[in-house]
C-alpha cells in the first residue's frame, strides 16, 4: 500500500469530488456497508502515508500499527488500543481519540488541531512539536509525556494529568487547565492567559 498523501485517486462515486481512502475505489462515506470489511483487511504494518480521511478505526487494536505521515482528518479511534503506534507527521485534526490508548505512542509532529482526547490516555507518549491547537483532552492521561515544544494553545485540558511530562517550551496559550495535575512537570512552558483554577503544580 504506498502513499496517496499527495496523489490521492478520485471516489469513484458519481458526482463525489473527495478522495478514495488508500487501497479502495471509494471514500469512506460511499464504501457504505463495505466500511467493516474495508478495515478488517487493513494491516497495521503498511498504513504510512495513507488516505484515511473520516475512518472509523474505533475499538480495534492498532498496537504498534504505523501511522506515520497518514492523513486521519476526521477518522474515528474511540476506545482504540494505539499503545506505542507511530503516528510521526500524521494528519489527525477533529479525530475522534476519546478513550484510546496512545501509550508510548510517538506523535512528534503530528497535527491534532481539534481533535478529542477526553479520557484519552498518553502516558510516557511523545509529543515533541505536535500541533495541539483547539484539541480537547479532558481528564486525559498524559502523565511522563514529552511535549517539548508542542502547541496545545486554546485548547481544553481541565483534569488532565500532565504529572512527569516535559512540557519545556509547550506554548499552553488560552488553554484550559484548571484542575490539571501539573505536578512535577518538567520544563518552563508558556502559559500565557491559561485557565489553572484549581491545577495541582
Amino acid at each position: 500500500m504506498g502513499s496517496t498523501h499527495y496523489r490521492q485517486e478520485p471516489c469513484g462515486a458519481e458526482g463525489c469530488d473527495r478522495p478514495a481512502v488508500t487501497g479502495a475505489t471509494q471514500c469512506w462515506e460511499h464504501l457504505g456497508e463495505a466500511q467493516g470489511a474495508y478495515v478488517d483487511v487493513l494491516k497495521p504494518d503498511d498504513l504510512a502515508g495513507g488516505w484515511f480521511v473520516g475512518v472509523d478505526f474505533s475499538g480495534r487494536d492498532w498496537a504498534g500499527a504505523c501511522f506515520a505521515g497518514a492523513r486521519c482528518s476526521g477518522a474515528g479511534f474511540r476506545g482504540a488500543d494505539l499503545r506505542g503506534a507511530d503516528f510521526r507527521d500524521a494528519f489527525l485534526d477533529g479525530a475522534d481519540l476519546r478513550g484510546a490508548d496512545l501509550s508510548e505512542a510517538n506523535l512528534e509532529f503530528a497535527i491534532l488541531g481539534g481533535a478529542d482526547l477526553s479520557d484519552a490516555r498518553l502516558a510516557k507518549a511523545n509529543l515533541q512539536r505536535s500541533n495541539l491547537v483547539g484539541t480537547i483532552g479532558r481528564r486525559a492521561d498524559l502523565s511522563g509525556a514529552d511535549l517539548y515544544y508542542s502547541r496545545p494553545g486554546n485548547s481544553d485540558f481541565a483534569a488532565a494529568d500532565f504529572s512527569g511530562a516535559n512540557v519545556q517550551r509547550a506554548i499552553f496559550r488560552r488553554a484550559n487547565l484548571a484542575r490539571a495535575d501539573l505536578r512535577g512537570a518538567a520544563g518552563t512552558p508558556n502559559l500565557e492567559n491559561a485557565c489553572l483554577d484549581g491545577a495541582m503544580r
